[in-house]
């Protein structure tokens, strides 16, 4: 269990980088005088490119690098994104020089973002694996202490991190963080328990395509029958469907060659079974069209939101609470959402597999309503004060609710994807399109610039201005809790047509029998 230990200290140097970067809002605003709104470009941009590259990067740790090097990589990327972040909060630097390496920064530790996400639960549990299911001292002395530092370094990170007052000191504690973490995990390299790359099930869905490509030029096959399906491989058969019918092609068997020489190469013929999981994949994406909306209601909490709590009062008695307090409640109702999600699922698991529908995607879509609908009030209520009193008595508390109610969405809607496509899709592809789903919403984050910026024209400036008190931010979650009212809408109208298409493609394998 010494191994569990050295990767484990990987995620409590995570932890403490996870809270500091939360605070970059804050840093850009007070620290680089940046406008409020071009802070929040910065963070979503840097938020949105960071979940983006996910899936590119777990299909480059299947097919080549794997877990361990990933991990390595992710590390290293840390400590020097890290260090970099220190060095251009520090006062050597200044002007250009400065917001270069800021940049620069940003983007190494973007890499260690999507790496580290990718590849530690896995290889955790692969080290877990490793041990056996033998319960022993040694075991339960490691859970203990894995289970105290996931309690104690969010404590720590939201608790400790804000009272250090240079920048450039508390960016440096996570890259000094990163450095032990890589040394203590590197020492136990030898004895780690590594799986080699066995390829991403992800070139299966490539080869289908390039194979109906290969053969755009011939008709369809009317003939479900007449399909190249391998049915003595030993791996699962899946029946024809009559959907997406342009990718049948794929598994067309042509005429003018012999069938042993198509059977050579895979990416002119496909099975009939991998043209359907390929099917099975496409279906889902309309519903991903839903998370593009989701990720500006996510984007709030570590932009906007958190400008509010900036200009909010913090003071309990005498002390000055620390504003990653809030992404400590997000974060624990996020994962108690989540367990509520997986109770929910276990009593729905009777119902039939085709017919399941993530009910748990409506549920934060409506939530998302109210969280916005109560932060605009919120706001409209400190804006009145603002406009009446030169110092504002509201307490950081008012922004609670919505803190809690963004965390549980998010983990409602995080869980309720993944159940779902670990239904609709085949397991080995789950991963891949929960991934795909991860890179819609940080599209989502990065679209709140572009609806910024059309709304403001559409205010004529009214609405942003230089500063949060001159703005109209509840007019702007207004408009959020508007167009959440519009993806439900299309989230019922995306079921409702694969529903139809479900009950299409099953009476069409009734009538073919």
């Amino acid at each position: 269990m010494a191994s569990f230990l050295r990767v484990i200290v990987l995620s409590w140097a995570f932890t403490v980088a996870w809270f500091t970067l939360w605070m970059l809002m804050i840093y850009l605003t007070n620290e680089m005088k940046l406008k409020y709104t071009d802070a929040a470009a910065i963070v979503n941009v840097f938020a949105g490119v960071s979940a983006v590259a996910h899936l590119g990067m777990q299909f480059l740790v299947d097919a080549f690098i794997g877990h361990f090097w990933m991990l390595c990589l992710s590390t290293f990327a840390f400590s020097f994104g890290f260090g970099f972040l220190a060095i251009s909060a520090s006062p050597i630097l200044s002007g250009e020089g400065q917001k270069g390496l800021f940049y620069v920064a940003l983007t190494v530790i973007s890499v260690g973002i999507f790496g580290r996400s990718i590849s530690l639960g896995v290889f955790t549990e692969d080290q877990l694996e490793d041990s056996g299911n033998n319960v022993n001292p040694t075991m339960l002395t490691s859970f203990i202490i894995g289970n105290v530092g996931n309690f104690v370094f969010p404590l720590f990170a939201a608790v400790a991190l804000p009272q250090i007052s240079p920048w450039f000191v508390r960016f440096a504690v996570p890259a000094g963080c990163e450095v032990l973490a890589m040394l203590i995990f590197l020492s136990g390299a030898s004895s780690y328990q590594r799986k080699m790359p066995g390829g991403s099930p992800l070139t299966t869905v490539f080869r289908v395509f390039s194979a109906s490509a290969s053969k755009i030029s011939s008709g369809y096959q009317n003939n479900s029958n007449q399909l190249y399906e391998d049915t003595e491989c030993g791996l699962d058969v899946k029946p024809h469907t009559s959907s997406l019918r342009c990718l049948d092609r794929a598994a067309m068997i042509l005429h003018t060659e012999p069938l042993e020489q198509q059977r050579g190469n895979r990416w002119r013929l496909c099975r009939v079974t991998e043209v359907e999981q390929t099917k099975s994949v496409i279906s889902t994406v309309p519903l991903f069209t839903t998370s593009l909306i989701s990720g500006i209601v996510f984007s709030l909490g570590n932009t906007f939101f958190l400008e509010q709590a900036n200009h909010l009062d913090s003071k309990l008695g005498s002390w000055n609470l620390p504003l990653p307090l809030l992404l400590l409640f997000s974060e624990a109702a996020r994962l108690g959402s989540r367990e509520l999600c997986v109770m929910a699922a276990k009593r729905n698991a009777k119902a039939p597999k085709q017919t399941k529908t993530p009910y748990g995607i409506p549920v934060s879509i409506i939530l998302s309503v109210f969280c916005c609908a109560i932060a605009a009030h919120v706001e409209s209520m400190r804006l009145k004060v603002v406009r009446t009193q030169e110092t504002v008595p509201m307490s950081v508390f008012w922004l609670l609710p919505q803190y809690v109610l963004l965390g549980s969405i998010t983990g409602i809607y995080e869980n309720s994807f993944a159940l779902y496509l670990e239904e609709t899709v085949p397991e080995e592809l789950s991963q891949y399109m929960v991934l795909f789903n991860v890179g819609v919403c940080g599209v989502g984050i990065m679209s709140n610039i572009a609806l910024v910026s059309v709304v403001g024209r559409v205010s004529r400036g009214k609405w942003f201005q230089d500063t949060i008190d001159k703005s109209r931010l509840d007019n702007y979650y207004w408009v959020l809790s508007v167009l959440s009212m519009f993806n439900l809408l299309l989230y019922f109208s995306v079921t409702y047509r694969y529903t139809m298409c479900y009950k299409k493609d099953g009476g069409a394998q009734e009538n073919d029998r």
